[in-house]
Formats: structure tokens, C-alpha cells, sequence
């Protein structure tokens, strides 16, 4: 019910242009595919060895949807990460971030990706799990908290007295960012671009201005109610047509 909710709204706002359909699209055909198990596993490989155009749907970057009417469902093009677009809307930003914290607190919290994440593109999440917590600790000495994927404590808990996030492509660092807490991350994770991307600076991560890359994120997420009105929709032939343009631009 969930997949058919999103895709059934995004066929409304596509004004004819898209067709909810039930399994493999036709070879070669652009596609929209929620999450990264099933069909996911099935389409998504042979469409990058083509080159084919293909949008992902998961749970939103900031407010996940997690299948309910509301909140956000963040679609990216060609991948599961959002581009950064340095002119995006500043209008659709819910609130103002938390400042910086200048005065953080004494762990590092380690925040494990699930282990799916990424399997479709080739990613092994488990073999990164396995040495992280060890190339952490060759950078600090700080105690490192780890929180699993699905974690039943509040967030909020494990990032007060946080000094640094640390994690592969788990939003919790987009929460984080949001919250004034730096992290050190994967390139490919949401919140790459005002983050570290190198453990040697976890005792110095960077702490750039944010509001660029908050407005680009909220540019590439979407409410049920945008993607029925097609707003959504014309976001993703803007995705397209960028992505297309930058590669032209490339040649």
C-alpha cells in the first residue's frame, strides 16, 4: 500500500506522462522505483549498465514520510544521492537550523547504516561496519557511542552530548547538521556536502555555511500532495535535464 500511495500520486501529477504499472518496466524504458530490496535489486543494476534514466524514491532526508500521509519522500536521479544545487528554492525551508554548536559535547556517535543501503549501485555496508569503529578510534580518543540501524533510543538523546556523527549514508547525519552537530560521512551520503569526508579531521570537522545545501535538500524531497499536484514531477524533469546538461557540458 505504501509503494502504490507514493507511485499512484506521482501517475496523478504527471499529467499522462507516467503510468503506474505493476513489475519490471519494458528494458530500456525510464522508471520511478521505491526503496532498494525487491524490484529494486531486479531493475536498478541492468538500468546502470545501459545508462538508462531511472529516479529513486526512499523516505525523506529530513521528516521521512515512512509511509504515511505526511512528511517527505526524497527522489534522487541516476542514484540514491540528492545532487547539490547551489540556487534552489530557499522558500520551502521549514524552519532555520540550529547554530553551530561551539561548546559540544565528549563522544563520537558512531550511527551504522542499514545494511541494504546501497546494495543495488554495488555497496557493501557489512564490510564497512566491520573496520569503522577501529579507523574511528585511530583518529581519537574519545569514547565512540554506536547506534544501530533502527535504533530505539530518541535521537536527540545520543546527539546532546555528542561531539561528532560518524557514519557512512545514515540521514541521521542530515539530522545532525541540522542540529548544529558536524560529522564526518561517506561522499555519497545526503549531507556530504557541509560535512567531513575524511576521518583524520573528526577532531576538526567542518563547519560550513549550511543554508545552500538545506534549501537543495528540501528541492529534492516532496510531500504526497506535491507529487499529486505535479510539482514533483516537474522537479524530476529538472533533475533530468541538469544531469543531462552538466554530462553534454562534460564531453
Amino acid at each position: 500500500m505504501k509503494t502504490r500511495r507514493i507511485m499512484a500520486a506521482l501517475e496523478q501529477g504527471s499529467g499522462g506522462r507516467g503510468k503506474l504499472i505493476l513489475g519490471a518496466p519494458p528494458a530500456g524504458e525510464p522508471f520511478v522505483v521505491w526503496g532498494q530490496r525487491w524490484l529494486s535489486e531486479t531493475i536498478v543494476p541492468p538500468a546502470v549498465i545501459r545508462s538508462d534514466d531511472w529516479w529513486h524514491v526512499d523516505n525523506g532526508f529530513y521528516w521521512p514520510a515512512n509511509g504515511r500521509q505526511t512528511g517527505y519522500y526524497a527522489i534522487t536521479f541516476r542514484g540514491l544521492s540528492p545532487a547539490f544545487l547551489a540556487a534552489a528554492d530557499r522558500t520551502r525551508l521549514p524552519f532555520r537550523m540550529a547554530a553551530w554548536r561551539q561548546h559540544r559535547g565528549e563522544h563520537v556517535l558512531l550511527a551504522l547504516p542499514g545494511m541494504h543501503y546501497g546494495r543495488i549501485l554495488g555497496a557493501d555496508m557489512a564490510a564497512w561496519c566491520r573496520t569503522i569503529a577501529e579507523r574511528v578510534a585511530a583518529h581519537t580518543d574519545r569514547p565512540i557511542i554506536v547506534r544501530e540501524k533502527g535504533c530505539a533510543r530518541p535521537l536527540a538523546h545520543d546527539l546532546a552530548c555528542a561531539f561528532v556523527v560518524v557514519t557512512h549514508s545514515s540521514k541521521v547525519a542530515v539530522d545532525a547538521v541540522v542540529a548544529g552537530v558536524p560529522a564526518v560521512v561517506e561522499p555519497t551520503n545526503p549531507a556530504a556536502p557541509v560535512c567531513s569526508t575524511d576521518l583524520a579531521e573528526i577532531e576538526a570537522p567542518k563547519m560550513p555555511e549550511r543554508d545552500a545545501w538545506w534549501a537543495s535538500l528540501m528541492a529534492q524531497q516532496f510531500t504526497l500532495d506535491e507529487m499529486r499536484s505535479g510539482f514533483a514531477f516537474r522537479a524530476m524533469q529538472g533533475m533530468k535535464d541538469r544531469f543531462h546538461g552538466l554530462c553534454s557540458a562534460a564531453l
